[in-house]
């Protein structure tokens, strides 16, 4: 077995063993998307063009694993190795260090990925969801969306000063995120200015695509364009910014 495959599984079993980020990565999107098809049902409504609250919800609710993963998972998980010296740890040894960093890519992305599909099945079982309209363009913008997440992820680990920091940071995020993905709330009604600012985060133009996946709309290829400008400065200044201890 190589050391990718060794340590792909030592991530795992990490993974396992902290029960809470596991919780809001895996189960928590499912469960929300439970407790608020109970309350609301999925009856059309005409708010909703006709469609059903579930349907309506459905496509922002599955990518809320891709931002629990991005946002809190990666800069956690990264700084408890570095503030443990853990990381310092495996750079003395012949382990290289694209090694690590593909194992550890490898089990956040299986994470957030199972997360999201997860998401999607309780939608379709459950709720009786129609199935999207081009469902393989909605796997791919799931996993573009989780690569983008990933970067900024990986960027955010790297200038975080501890991990009370970055529980603390997180938190808001998340919310600031979850807010302007226009995922949760019509935005036709906003001002110019609020649209303006929404069009500036990353979850809004994932939730674009997803949406426009699901609905069998032309791809807003101005989302595809900005998540792969996301995508590349964050994926460089992870990989410049990367250190392995707490002075690095």
């Amino acid at each position: 077995m190589t050391a990718y495959s060794h340590l792909t599984q030592a991530f795992f079993k990490s993974q396992l063993r902290e029960p809470i980020g596991f919780f809001f990565v895996i189960v928590f999107s499912p469960m929300l998307l439970l407790i608020l098809g109970g309350i609301f049902g999925n009856d059309p409504q005409p708010q909703f063009g006709g469609r059903g609250f579930v349907d309506n919800m459905l496509p922002g609710v599955t990518i809320m694993s891709i931002l629990m993963v991005g946002i809190a998972l990666v800069p956690q998980n990264q700084l408890m190795l570095r503030s443990t010296g853990a990381l310092s740890r495996l750079r003395v040894t012949p382990l290289k260090a694209s090694t690590y960093v593909a194992a550890d890519l490898t089990v956040n992305f299986v994470l957030g990925f199972v997360g999201a599909i997860l998401t999607l099945v309780v939608g379709l079982v459950v709720f009786h969801v129609s199935m999207p309209q081009h469902l393989m363009l909605l796997i791919a913008s799931l996993v573009f969306g989780l690569v983008t997440m990933l970067a900024i992820g990986y960027t955010l680990a790297a200038v975080y000063p501890s991990v009370a920091a970055a529980n603390g940071i997180s938190n808001g995020l998340l919310i600031i995120l979850i807010m302007s993905s226009g995922a949760f709330f019509p935005t036709e009604g906003l001002s110019a200015g609020v649209r303006t600012a929404m069009a500036c985060s990353p979850v809004h133009h994932i939730t674009e695509l997803v949406r426009a996946a699901w609905t069998g709309t032309s791809l807003p290829m101005v989302s595809v364009l900005v998540l792969i400008g996301f995508t590349v400065v964050f994926g460089l200044l992870s990989t410049v910014l990367f250190r392995w201890d707490k002075t690095a």
